[in-house]
This record gives structure tokens, C-alpha cells and sequence, in this order.
């Protein structure tokens, strides 16, 4: 490990191996890079990965690996010649008929998007949407853009065969197992039976009625202001002071709202429900080459049930100002969502999408609940059982992330404290 001291404000740097007379392109160093492949004339590539934080940059070099390339590029055609560069580049590339060639960014400082022509037609790729297609050439050429384990791939065919089993291979696979599981309530205490005292009772809860329109092939809700309009529209005419029928609302919603019919003709023609959202689901698919996972959460509480508590209610979740909430749909109070592809000629499973989002929150402990759960924390570390060698040992694969989203999380000082005492961490 050795500092480094920029002589110049370019905030760029170019490496080159011992013996050689030739240095690598330039790439920034004070920018975060997960993985960018260096072309090397002496041992022909070399990965650099730039970890950027508030007190250092660590610049870390390792050797290529299957993968590593931005694009590997097949030319499947029998004919045609496919030119590329790097877009801004003077640079131009040829894939010759029947040819494959792995691709590395000719200027890393640069702008990062593939630039393809084959004649008069020509297309510029970012390298990482999912799954892509086109036609060009008189409806005889085809590119297909998607991954091979780690490695992208940007395929040129004629045959209309690879390119759809390409597409349905990321788009269209049809999930071959499904699982739902879906609580409306579900109630948990946490007694220490060592005293026979309840320290503290987890709701967990459904929504209230939640309105629902089905525009395409799925139910979506109404924001909450139209679905206090139509719950207001459905009592009255279920009490019988109004008549049925098709109703106008002031959002200039036209429902009909009779249980028979259910539908909405404007702003647009679609069936409606009344549902609620339930306090668990959880949904799992699985296919060839692909897992799904959403879980939801609506309402989770937790009430303190130690005796002359300071703060009876311990956690749960805040709702939106009214302002904000009339004009949002009902979301669950933590929502996650995990996509995973893998490749049978792979071990490497891919990370499509993750997204967890949870809701603003509320915490309240006092130190008598942090006491009564520290006690009880020191009781189960006496009862653990000792680790396996099955546990100690690390069989897990490696995963790559394409798209992460999680929504920020405050967490306060008295809970750090609780998870310290506790030895969570």
C-alpha cells in the first residue's frame, strides 16, 4: 500500500507494468468506481477499483477475470462488418463476419456509452440496460444486448431463434413455482419466563379500506383522497340514502360503484374494488433462471408492558401529513423487493433489482425496557449452544448488484446502546 501525491489538478491517473514503455489511458482516481478494465500491452488487462469515502481514496489493482470487460461483442453474421468505438472516441473498431472480441473503454475518463454502425445504420448502447432488441437492414439484422453469467453481451444475428431465446430468457421466462402468504393481524409478546414478566407486545396490523383500479393487467390503489370519496359514495349507497348507479365525485372520477357492475369510465374504463392492504405478504416466484421475492409489512407497533413505563408506545410507524397523504396511494410500512438471475453454467448469482423502502418511524425506549431486555438478551447468551463448524464454514456464492435502492433509515442513540449492551454488534 503506497500514498499517493497528485502533481496536477486533472485529478487523473495511467499506470503502466514494470518493463514496458507503454502506460494505460487515463481514468479519474478521485471518483467512486466499482471495476473498470485497463487494456495493458504486457499482460493485456488489468481491473482498478476506486473506493472514495470522507477521509481517503483507496485505488485497488487486481488481475482480469471472466466478466470483467465492459462488452463482449459477437458478430454471428456471415457478411456484414460492424464498426464500434467508444462514444466522443476518434478510435473505430472492426468486428469482422463471424468474429467475437471482448471491449475495454479506449478513454475510461470519458463517457461511457458503445457506439455501433453497420452502413447507413448506426445505434449507441450505455452497456447496462437488462435486455434489448432491434431490427435493422431490411428486417434481416439483429442485436440482442444481455448477460452471460457476469459478462455483457452484445450479440449481431440473422437468426431470429438466438435473439428471442435471449429475450425470453431475461423478459419473458414464465415463473414455474409460485408462493404467497398473506396474515391479516398477527400478535407477538416477549416474555422473560425467568420473572414470568411481559416486557413488551409486537402488533402487527391490516390497512382500512383501500379502493382499487385495475388500468392493465394489475390492481393499483386510488390516491387517498379519491379513496375517501368513493368509501363516502359507497356507504351512503349501501344505508340506502342514495340510489345506485353512475356516480360522478369531485376528483372527476365516474364510477358505479354496485356489486355487480364495479367499473370506472372516467378518466378511463377499468374494473374497481374495495380491498385492504394485509399486515403480511410475502410472495416468492420461481423460475429457470430467476427468483422473485416481495414482502410487505403495512403496520408494525410495538407497546411497552412494563409497569409505570414512560413511553407506553415504544415504536411505530408515523403517517404522512394530510397534505401529502391525500394525494398518495396506502403504502405498507416496509416494503422489499428482490430479484435474483442465475446462470446454470455459472455460479455467480446476479442481483437484478433489490429495493427496500420503509416509512418515516417513531422510537421511544426508556432505560427501565432497555434493562428488562438487556436482561433478558444475558439469559439467551448463557443458553446459546456453541457454533457448528457447518455454521463457521462460508459456502455462499458471489452476487453482483444491478439495480439497489434502499430508502434512508435514522436509528438514535438509545438503540445503539441497546444493540452495544446486547452484543448485537
Amino acid at each position: 500500500c503506497l500514498p499517493l501525491w497528485p502533481e496536477n489538478a486533472s485529478k487523473k491517473l495511467c499506470v503502466r507494468v514494470v518493463g514496458s514503455l507503454s502506460h494505460s489511458k487515463f481514468f479519474f482516481f478521485s471518483q467512486q468506481d466499482n471495476g473498470t478494465l485497463l487494456s495493458m500491452d504486457m499482460c493485456g488487462g488489468i481491473m482498478v477499483d476506486i473506493n472514495v469515502s470522507n477521509h481517503a481514496t483507496i485505488i485497488s489493482f487486481s488481475e482480469y477475470y471472466d466478466g470483467a470487460a465492459p462488452a463482449l461483442l459477437i458478430n454471428h453474421t456471415p457478411w456484414a462488418t460492424i464498426s464500434y468505438r467508444q462514444s466522443g472516441s476518434e478510435v473505430i473498431h472492426k468486428l469482422e463476419p463471424c468474429e467475437a472480441r471482448r471491449f475495454a473503454w479506449d478513454d475510461p475518463a470519458g463517457t461511457r456509452k458503445l457506439c455501433w454502425s453497420c452502413k447507413e445504420h448506426s445505434g449507441e448502447l450505455d452497456l447496462l440496460q437488462v435486455c434489448a432488441a432491434h431490427t435493422f437492414i431490411g428486417f434481416t439484422i439483429h442485436w440482442v444486448s444481455f448477460l452471460d453469467g457476469r459478462q455483457r453481451v452484445l450479440l449481431f444475428t440473422e437468426d431470429t431463434g438466438v435473439v428471442t431465446k435471449a429475450r425470453q430468457s431475461e423478459e419473458l421466462e414464465q415463473f414455474q413455482q409460485e408462493l404467497k402468504v398473506s396474515l391479516q393481524n398477527l400478535g407477538l409478546s416477549l416474555i422473560n419466563n425467568g420473572n414470568r414478566q411481559e416486557i413488551a407486545y409486537i402488533g402487527i396490523t391490516s390497512s382500512g379500506v383501500v379502493w382499487e383500479f385495475k388500468p392493465k393487467n394489475r390492481w393499483k390503489p386510488f390516491s387517498q383522497k379519491n379513496i375517501n370519496l368513493l368509501e363516502k359514495v359507497y356507504q351512503s349507497q349501501l344505508s340506502g340514502k342514495t340510489e345506485g348507479g353512475w356516480v360522478r365525485l369531485d376528483s372527476n372520477l365516474e364510477v358505479n360503484l354496485s356489486p355487480a357492475i364495479m367499473m370506472m369510465r372516467q378518466p378511463h374504463a377499468c374494473p374497481v374494488r374495495r380491498n385492504f392492504l394485509s399486515g403480511i405478504q410475502v410472495e416468492f416466484k420461481r423460475s429457470l433462471h430467476q427468483r422473485s421475492l416481495r414482502a410487505q409489512l403495512h403496520w408494525l407497533q410495538v407497546d411497552n408492558q412494563l409497569p409505570g413505563a414512560v413511553f407506553p408506545i415504544i415504536f411505530h410507524p408515523v403517517p404522512p401529513p394530510k397534505s401529502i397523504a391525500l394525494d398518495a396511494e396506502p403504502k405498507p410500512f416496509i416494503d422489499v423487493s428482490v430479484i435474483t438471475r442465475f446462470n446454470q453454467h455459472s455460479n455467480v448469482t446476479q442481483i437484478k433489482y433489490f429495493m427496500a423502502l420503509v416509512q418515516e418511524m417513531a422510537l421511544k425506549i426508556d432505560q427501565g425496557f432497555l434493562d428488562a431486555v438487556a436482561a433478558l438478551f444475558r439469559d439467551l447468551k448463557r443458553l446459546r449452544a456453541e457454533p457448528t463448524d457447518a455454521s463457521l464454514s462460508d459456502v455462499s456464492g458471489l452476487s453482483f448488484f444491478e439495480h439497489f435502492h434502499i430508502s434512508p433509515v435514522k436509528v438514535t442513540s438509545a438503540l445503539l446502546s441497546l444493540l452495544d449492551e446486547t452484543e448485537f454488534i
